[in-house]
């Protein structure tokens, strides 16, 4: 009876997390699962697994992205080696995961000495939210889903003064993603708000775990350590030059807040031409989001004295979104919503610690913040189920969010591509124009359009576009040997 009145609580948390999620069951394999995941060779098969540990991040391409999960990639293995090549065993993985890392943040918040309301209601809004249908219903979430559990995991081990198993936990985290790496700094202010005064050798443990990932990304990676060099289409604002990532960079926080405050509309891309490019420092949206990390600064200040569960809740976001936050160095992305997984349980600490400081005023009060509490949970569970839908497959996902981000090259472009694939040649057009409208340098657009000119029997415009990749992508060969072909059948035609 003890043992169910401890578990239940996180068990009904992840229980909720489940069945939201279900969905996910019957989706097939969409944006980057399909090179990640269904036609990646080195997780086809168990024998590769040990190669992972010293080879780069989604090596299959020929491409080193400065990037190193083998963790990820070894679950990724092992879940085909176990549930067979189809998406269904990698989605049910998924969500089994995702639902242990919300029972874990109940033990995480309760564990730091949250009030039991705070725990409770935190942590359900963590299970359901919509934010967190990228890191879910893509398989290649899987990086975010098990950096996270291994990160809290790594947090209960500290808290609970097991240092060895807090050390390899967290060594655990840092090979599914780097974007955790900075965990420590969140455990050592946990155990000083706790008033806990742990020596050395209690931190000792992650600078080990650190040193580990450090020697096998060099074997791995070489001399290209970081991430991939920003792109225009990608990230623009870190492309643009140092001022104006920064510039952006602190209003794209302001942007992620708001979507975990109201996560509607949400996006599989946030690419050129998205969020254009913050240039000046009297830019508004810079502005309004150096008052907002203002207030997160504010809010560790003043938590760390008055009230730990707010401090808390502004150093996970700060700990957790810092190193992808291209405020520090250009990433390979100006956005994404998968990035706010573990950043999100910040806002849902806050969302639980008020909640509960409002419920203990009086009954009146505690039956309005449980009824408020139980509509909030079953709205964003309904968003939850119907963006899990989305990402049913990539015409379903691009053709969707074409609808919300129309200025987006790169969903113009996946609307496009899909489109064409199903029959749709008239729709698909039209998309790639609107592709090249936005972005004119995109050279496999303006190849893939030359095909679909060639199919209709315009020549001559599909030509225009062939000569325009060939010259802003010489290496690529395609656009030339078809170039070729088109010349060799009009001299055919010259000599008949």
């Amino acid at each position: 009876m003890e043992m169910w009145t401890k578990a239940r609580w996180p068990l009904l948390v992840a229980i909720a997390a489940i069945l939201v999620n279900l969905g996910t069951l019957g989706n097939g394999f969409a944006f980057d699962d399909v090179a990640l995941v269904a036609n990646n060779p080195a997780v086809a098969t168990m024998s590769g697994v040990p190669h992972l540990f010293v080879a780069p991040y989604g090596a299959s391409s020929g491409e080193n992205s400065g990037l190193f999960r083998p963790l990820t990639l070894a679950s990724l293995a092992l879940n085909r080696a176990v549930t067979g090549p189809g998406p269904i065993g990698f989605h049910a993985l998924n969500v089994l995961l995702n639902a242990a890392v919300a029972a874990l943040a109940w033990v995480v918040l309760r564990g730091a000495g949250a009030h039991y309301g705070t725990a409770l209601l935190g942590a359900a809004l963590f299970a359901v939210h919509p934010l967190h249908c990228e890191a879910v219903a893509n398989i290649a979430g899987r990086a975010e889903l098990l950096a996270a559990l291994l990160t809290l995991g790594a947090w209960v081990a500290h808290r609970a003064g097991r240092p060895l198993t807090a050390a390899l936990l967290f060594l655990g985290a840092i090979l599914s993603k780097e974007g955790v790496v900075l965990a420590p700094l969140l455990f050592w202010a946990d155990d000083r708000f706790r008033g806990e005064r742990k020596r050395w050798r209690a931190y000792a443990g992650f600078a080990g775990a650190f040193a580990v990932l450090a020697v096998l990304r060099i074997v791995a990676l070489g001399p290209h350590q970081g991430a991939g060099s920003a792109t225009p289409l990608d990230n623009p604002a870190g492309a643009a030059g140092t001022v104006p990532r920064v510039l952006t960079a602190v209003w794209v926080q302001l942007k992620y807040a708001l979507l975990a405050l109201w996560p509607h509309p949400l996006s599989c891309d946030y690419s050129f031409n998205v969020i254009p490019v913050a240039r000046s420092p009297l830019d508004p949206r810079f502005l309004a989001g150096l008052a907002f990390l203002a207030l997160i600064a504010a809010a560790i200040v003043w938590g760390s004295r008055r009230s730990p569960p707010v401090a808390r809740a502004a150093l996970i976001w700060s700990v957790f979104f810092l190193p992808s936050s291209n405020l520090l160095f250009p990433t390979g992305t100006i956005m994404a919503e998968r990035l706010a997984y573990l950043p999100c349980l910040g806002v849902c600490l806050v969302a639980g610690h008020g909640g509960a400081a409002w419920a203990a005023r009086g009954k009146r009060e505690a039956a309005a913040i449980v009824t408020v509490s139980i509509v909030a949970i079953a709205a964003l569970s309904v968003l939850t189920w119907q963006r899990n839908a989305v990402w049913t497959d990539n015409l379903t996902l691009t053709t969707t969010d074409v609808e919300t981000y129309p200025s987006s090259a790169k969903l113009q472009a996946g609307a496009a591509t899909f489109l064409g694939k199903a029959g749709r040649d008239t729709e698909s057009e039209a998309h790639f124009r609107r592709a090249l409208d936005i972005y004119p340098e995109y050279p496999q657009m303006h190849y893939n359009l030359a095909v679909l000119l060639l199919k209709r029997g315009a020549r001559d415009e599909a030509v225009e576009h062939l000569n325009r990749a060939a010259a802003l992508a010489p290496d690529n060969p395609l656009p030339r040997q078809l170039l070729n072909r088109i010349r060799h059948e009009r001299e055919v035609r010259k000599l008949d």
